[in-house]
């Protein structure tokens, strides 16, 4: 049996109708993921000291961009359009921003708000 968890967190939640006329919610999530390391590299042929030195004033660009110094990053993942009685089938309370682990498993999915 394989078994998948994300870490996801609430986009965004939005009042909807069905095709029948009944309330719902739609529910945007998107994965949150862990940035990896940024790897800096200098040509061979230069000193120690100018690759040290390039290495830093680099690492400093980096961090003064938008986004430079985030940890995470954020990918679209899953819409939901759910009754009232399905969100709380789910054991949902989602507003913006709320973290979720998503469990996959024997095809179906399970939440656990984090």
């Amino acid at each position: 049996m394989l078994t998948s968890k994300i870490k996801v967190k609430v986009q965004s939640v939005k009042a909807v109708r069905d095709v029948e006329a009944r309330d719902g919610f739609q529910i945007d999530f998107v994965e949150v993921r862990s940035r990896p390391p940024m790897m800096t590299m200098t040509p061979t042929e230069l000193p120690q000291e100018i690759s040290q030195m390039v290495v830093q004033i680099t690492k400093g660009v980096q961090n003064i961009m938008p986004g430079g110094d985030a940890k995470e990053y954020e990918l679209r993942k899953l819409t939901l359009i759910l009754t009232a009685e399905e969100l709380e089938a789910f054991n949902l309370k989602p507003y913006p921003n709320q973290l979720y682990e998503l469990t996959i498993s024997n095809a179906s999915f399970s939440f656990k708000e984090i």
